[in-house]
Formats: structure tokens, C-alpha cells, sequence
């Protein structure tokens, strides 16, 4: 770090938005927060992505916050703890509404349709994806149902999560890599 600045004034520099000053901060905070994170999720992407994001929170934050900590790194990690914290909590409130609704339509359609056996083939396939989507991440499902079966941008997707619209493209890519992975297996 910069020896001339101390570490709390490189803080308060970087929230009023000298980008210089947070650059040195990222530069020399992003491992031990990296490290801290991927300890509490255990998957390195997810860890990545909510170690960017306790950079930008930072970046984004009121200059009281800061000065509260003694430290820079006692500040990103409580950012970081924070993110954390709100991530798992949100992870056990997300569901696949549209899936169960529409596998219940499927199951009301009159019996004088004229193909009983597309009928069931439908609802296995509904089934199958239902099965899919259980294997991989919930962020992933919130993802892909928001986008793909609700219809939502990209734009609309990151504002209703809280998060970039560079983030849920990154999401996006890992949850259809993921699905592409258990199909082939």
C-alpha cells in the first residue's frame, strides 16, 4: 500500500472516489477476502462473484461505515461477513413457482385431448427439467428461471437481485455450463 496514506484515509479516499486509492485497496485486500469467502461457500466461482461484490458495496458505501473499523481489512471483512450472511438467507427463500404451476396445468388438461401420449411426454419432460434445475445452484435457478422462463433482461434480472448486469451474464454462462454438464453425464 501506499506508505505516504494510512490505511484508514486510503479507506475514506476510496468511498469519496479516488479510484487510485481503491485500486490499492483491491490490489492488496482482494486475496484475504477471496480466502475468507470461499471458506464460508465452498465454491470458487461463487466466491469470486461475492468477492467482487464486497468491493463494490465498498466502493458504493457511506464514508461513516468506514470509520467505524479499525482497519481497512476489518472493514472488508465485515462487508464480507455481511454479504455472506445475506446470501444464505436468500438462498432459503427462493423457489420454482412457474415450474410447479405449469406442471399443474399439464396435469388439468381435459382427457379427450387427442394425444394422451404427448400429454405424458410433456409432463416427464417438465418433470425431467424440474430435476435438472434441483442439481444445480439455487443463485443458478434464480437466474435462469428470471431470464428464460419468466423473459426478463438481463438489466431487469440484476435489478431484481441486486446485482450487476456483468454479474448475472457471468451467473448465466457458469448455470448453463453447470445443466450442460449433468445432461452429458
Amino acid at each position: 500500500m501506499n506508505k505516504n496514506v494510512p490505511a484508514g484515509r486510503l479507506v475514506e479516499n476510496a468511498i469519496a472516489g479516488d479510484e487510485e486509492a481503491f485500486s490499492l485497496l483491491y490490489d492488496n485486500f482482494y486475496t484475504p477476502i477471496f480466502r475468507f469467502v470461499l471458506k464460508k461457500v465452498s465454491d470458487p466461482d461463487l466466491a469470486e462473484d461475492l468477492t467482487q461484490t464486497v468491493f463494490l458495496k465498498a466502493w458504493k458505501a457511506d464514508k461513516a461505515l468506514a470509520a467505524n473499523h479499525p482497519s481497512p481489512l476489518a472493514y472488508f471483512y465485515t462487508v464480507a461477513r455481511n454479504l455472506v450472511t445475506d446470501y444464505y438467507r436468500k438462498q432459503k427463500t427462493v423457489s420454482l413457482e412457474g415450474m410447479d404451476e405449469a406442471q399443474d396445468k399439464l396435469q388439468t388438461l381435459p382427457s379427450d385431448d387427442p394425444d394422451p401420449q404427448a400429454i405424458l411426454e410433456s409432463v416427464e419432460a417438465q418433470n425431467f427439467v424440474k430435476d435438472l434445475l434441483g442439481n444445480i445452484k439455487t443463485e443458478y435457478r434464480e437466474v435462469l428461471d428470471l431470464k428464460f422462463l419468466k423473459g426478463y433482461s438481463n438489466a431487469e434480472v440484476a435489478e431484481k437481485l441486486g446485482k450487476s448486469e456483468m454479474n448475472i451474464r457471468q451467473i448465466q454462462v457458469r448455470a448453463l455450463r453447470k445443466l450442460k454438464s449433468h445432461l452429458n453425464n
